[in-house]
């Protein structure tokens, strides 16, 4: 182990922002390309955090975008596209050998430029950071006529089989064919106009099938008659028929934007004249003042926070470690401000089939991807752990939101099905909160109400614990204290309640977790499992030394007897002595995960400057599984074990992977999951966060486990919303412009 030199400082130095931002940030990290794309799988991806596209420019000279949010949910509740559009210019010039496009990063936009036959093209794409809009403008030096043509693919009912049948799963129905639906192609004469109308809806047969029928008196079905869709328009340009707009005469300028639409409380001429006031808007509002607003929102967001390893040349280890931690957050920034947190399997950013993906995952459309349109705790949290010290803080309520809109809905099966208060969540769950049909299990007839068909996630309930810490931690980074008093509050008080009123007592009065499982790798017969006991414990401990005065003392009380009853962390024998287990009466393993370094992460019982740290070294060291990227904790274990070249080299190789098939860097997958796999990049962006800093019951220490040769400059937010900026030179050491005040503040000699 390293030796540490603690210097605890309270004193503020001033803040000198241009001391502490590199010069050519962010542009040094823009992607840029030099030549067309051959397909969807080339594009590059923008977004307002709910509304998004992906952009690729093809040889023969034709702009496509493919529309997207992040709640347009069909019928059964795959996440589907908005749809697609091509863009072309006679003469075309996007065709020409001179060529270039560039996502540039502090300004949300995409710049394109072509040159052929002496002549240009420049055109500036963008989703309007404060407008449902998808904006694209062009000038040339010569008059362009322009066509755009939409490109519809749900335009009959589809049966969908064989390997697309996983975009519908967990509600796909068991042994039958379930179908993708068609849109609605419609009239208008300012542009091109269509939506998707779910005409029906899983919602009610959910409810009934998992005996839940009575929770929907007097609730909406989220799902039936939502509508979703585009209004598309150009600058005089007229429509020559349902799918195609066209210029009335040639100019060397020319703006099309897409508007784009998703409602439930309208019918369908309320919701055509709401796309259309909010088309006219865009089209009619002052163009630069808009403009302005977009580039200095997403010039905010940079500013806001960084890591940036100095690199000696552009695509070394250290550019594209610091390139895929930038971009995505980036793209956690374009799809995480909408109703629903963010996908894990493909975001909003999913695009056709045109190759193999892997296992005969060929030919399907740009709404498939695997697992479906519901939601895996155990993936989404790591887009959102991150988020703490990037000081996202808007960007973590969605995920929050689903969770607190869906616990009446827990509350209400809890007491059905075990006949006690409090609320838990499944794994895997719906947007509104339900098991997924297919997984609770479709024939019910002499099965227990609560205990589903489907092994994986039978007991597995730890998730809500969890979130309930993400929570706490949110209200420390964020000083968002009303919304924790008034909705993360009332959510933790059931979710501890649960455990406190399920679970029988042992002849000593200990809780006895049982039945239960360990995540997914041990499942029946197992008892105690590590996560829960150690979520219980730190969540606890938490919960009455920061938080008291948030909760009833009624509630703090049942959590004293709580703390009281839990089992002890579980410990087993390894040929190098005492480990921590993944719980009691193990049997077999059925994944791949280390469930006993949860007492590592999320819950941190375990680490730097910690009792028990020899102890949670040696279970890191002889852990079963050894894997990075995608889902898995191993990188950010490391880091908060104080092993930075360890860490280090697991950050390297997450960054540094990707989808083969796609051109953009960050189109990472498709791992377990699918592209671009947003759990993947996550995690590595909370690693490096650890690797160099770790806040821990007021005390803020620096480069915990920050290896010597990587020189680094940030600006990270901390607990009480606050920043520490800064840089670190091998041959300067530290030197900080920003610290916090009524800190305790400690900075580690590096490794």
């Amino acid at each position: 182990m390293k030796s540490l030199r603690h210097l605890w400082m309270m004193a503020v130095l001033p803040w000198a922002i241009a001391s502490a931002q590199p010069s050519g940030y962010p542009g040094v990290y823009n992607v840029h390309w030099t030549s067309q794309s051959s397909d969807a799988w080339g594009s590059m991806p923008l977004g307002n955090g709910d509304i998004g596209t992906n952009l690729w420019v093809t040889p023969d000279g034709t702009l496509h975008l493919l529309l997207s949010k992040t709640d347009s949910h069909s019928e059964i509740g795959r996440l589907l596209k908005i749809g697609a559009m091509e863009i072309r210019t006679t003469p075309n010039l996007l065709d020409g050998a001179s060529f270039s496009q560039t996502l540039s990063l502090d300004s949300g936009l995409i710049r394109i430029r072509a040159e052929k036959d002496g002549h240009y093209i420049n055109l500036h794409c963008r989703v309007q950071r404060d407008r449902p809009l998808v904006i694209v403008e062009a000038e040339s030096d010569i008059p362009l006529q322009t066509t755009v043509t939409q490109r519809p693919w749900r335009t009959q009912s589809r049966l969908l089989t064989g390997n697309e049948r996983h975009s519908g799963y967990g509600v796909a129905f068991r042994d039958e064919p379930f179908a993708s639906e068609v849109d609605t192609i419609m009239s208008s004469h300012e542009g091109l106009l269509w939506c998707h109308e779910n005409k029906s809806s899983i919602w009610r047969m959910t409810l009934e099938n998992q005996h839940i029928a009575d929770f929907a008196n007097g609730r909406m079905d989220p799902l039936l008659n939502q509508r979703f869709g585009a209004l598309v328009t150009g600058d005089g340009m007229k429509p020559t028929d349902r799918l195609t707009l066209r210029s009335v005469q040639a100019s060397r300028r020319f703006r099309v934007q897409a508007a784009v639409l998703r409602s439930q409380d309208m019918d369908i001429e309320q919701w055509r004249q709401k796309l259309e006031a909010d088309s006219r808007r865009g089209i009619t509002e002052n163009r630069p003042s808009a403009l302005a607003r977009h580039i200095s929102g997403w010039h905010a967001f940079f500013q806001q926070h960084f890591i940036l390893l100095r690199h000696k040349a552009v695509g070394d280890t250290a550019y594209r470690i610091t390139q895929g931690y930038l971009l995505q957050r980036y793209m956690s920034a374009c799809a995480g401000r909408g109703s629903v947190p963010i996908k894990f399997n493909g975001s909003i950013f999913t695009v056709p089939l045109v190759n193999d993906l892997a296992n005969g995952r060929k030919g399907f459309d740009a709404d498939h991807r695997d697992w479906g349109g519901n939601f895996w705790f155990q993936n989404t949290r790591l887009l959102y752990w991150n988020m703490l010290m990037t000081g996202d803080h808007e960007l973590m309520r969605p995920l929050f939101d689903m969770y607190l809109k869906a616990l009446p809905l827990a509350q209400f099966r809890t007491k059905r099905y075990f006949g006690h208060e409090g609320a838990y969540f499944s794994e895997t769950l719906t947007p509104w909160g339900s098991y997924l049909i297919d997984n609770y299990g479709w024939k019910r007839e002499g099965k227990p109400m609560g205990i589903t068909d489907n092994m994986y996630i039978r007991y597995y309930w730890q998730g809500g614990l969890e979130l309930s810490l993400m929570m706490m931690e949110y209200a420390d980074y964020s000083n968002d204290t009303s919304w924790f008093r008034k909705e993360m509050a009332p959510f933790i008080t059931s979710i501890f309640t649960f455990y406190a009123q399920h679970y029988p007592r042992t002849d000593r009065g200990k809780l006895l977790i049982s039945p239960a499982q360990s995540l997914e790798t041990y499942q029946e017969g197992m008892t105690d499992p590590l996560p829960e006991i150690a979520g219980l414990q730190y969540g606890i401990d938490r919960i009455l030394k920061q938080y008291g005065r948030f909760f009833s003392k009624s509630f703090l009380d049942s959590c004293r007897r709580l703390r009281s009853a839990l089992p002890e962390i579980p410990l087993e024998e390894s040929a190098t002595g005492k480990r921590i287990a993944a719980g009691s009466n193990l049997g077999k393993r059925a994944n791949i995960e280390n469930p006993e370094l949860y007492a590592i992460f999320p819950y941190r019982i375990f680490g730097q400057g910690k009792p028990g740290l020899e102890l949670a070294l040696r279970t890191f060291d002889t852990r079963i599984e050894k894997r990075v990227g995608c889902g898995y904790q191993d990188a950010i274990q490391a880091a908060l074990l104080g092993r930075g070249h360890e860490a280090g080299s697991m950050v390297g190789q997450t960054f540094l992977s990707k989808h083969p098939g796609s051109r953009f860097p960050a189109f990472w997958g498709p791992n377990n999951d699918w592209v671009p796999d947003m759990d993947h990049g996550g995690g590595g962006m909370s690693a490096l966060q650890y690797m160099l800093l770790q806040a821990d019951d007021g005390a803020i220490s620096l480069m915990p486990a920050w290896p010597k040769d990587w020189e680094v400059d940030f600006r990270v937010n901390i607990p009480g919303n606050r920043r520490i900026s800064g840089r670190y030179r091998i041959a300067g050491g530290v030197v900080l412009t920003e610290k916090p005040s009524a800190s305790r503040l400690r900075i580690n000699e590096v490794q």
